[in-house]
């Protein structure tokens, strides 16, 4: 994707908007393959069928826009708590980890609430390799001269990868594979709960409390 055609969706306008979170809902709901161009058109309200063509050129051209958009808070959250805790000397707390990977996710979920994206991104990863990091890594490489905001979440994985099964491979990204697809598996529920007004939904600082928890004891095992 060209640098001047993400900047343009960073910041969407009231079309784009509707475009990027009518997606967002129709994955979270029905995975990619009921999110096709027509059924995005239809669910954000627009008239003109050719909507997704006409505001980014191609339906998966606002796949990764959506994608960029949505991260880059996220991102950059997950970067200044790795920051913080490498200038603190924890870079290898398997807790202190975790919680740089947990503690931006359940923040954005509740900043957005009603919220889709953990269920998006658990629909998106159905479709990615188990181990889906070093898959991720080379995707990266399709964006000419883009900061992607995925960099500093790789960094954070490749520090968990550093310490759990003593940093042995393939069984330590295995390990951190499956810590992240836990995480991002129990906030969806969270998000799918909220939604239909579960009266015993817990608090989200509930959840992130004991996602961390179970989190590093699945990394240190």
């Amino acid at each position: 994707m060209p640098r001047d055609d993400l900047e343009n969706v960073l910041d969407p306008n009231p079309s784009q908007l509707a475009l990027l979170t009518a997606t967002e809902r129709l994955v979270a709901r029905h995975g990619l393959q009921g999110a096709s161009s027509r059924a995005i058109v239809r669910e954000a309200g627009h008239r003109n069928h050719s909507a997704v063509t006409y505001h980014f050129g191609s339906r998966e051209t606002m796949l990764d826009a959506l994608y960029h958009w949505r991260s880059k808070p996220i991102e950059a959250h997950r970067s200044h708590l790795v920051a913080e805790l490498v200038a603190e000397g924890r870079e290898q707390d398997p807790e202190a980890l975790v919680r740089a990977y947990v503690v931006p996710l359940v923040t954005a979920v509740e900043g957005l609430r009603p919220s889709a994206w953990a269920r998006y991104t658990q629909a998106v990863l159905q479709h990615r390799p188990l181990v889906f990091m070093d898959w991720v890594r080379r995707d990266v490489k399709r964006y000419e001269g883009v900061d992607v905001p995925v960099v500093g979440t790789l960094d954070l994985l490749d520090r968990m990868r550093a310490v759990t099964c003593d940093g042995v491979e393939p069984v330590a990204a295995l390990r951190v594979a499956m810590v992240s697809r836990a995480v991002v598996a129990a906030v969806a529920a969270w998000e799918a709960d909220d939604e239909r007004g579960d009266l015993d939904v817990p608090p989200l600082d509930v959840l992130a409390d004991q996602l961390v928890r179970s989190a590093t004891g699945m990394l240190a095992a």
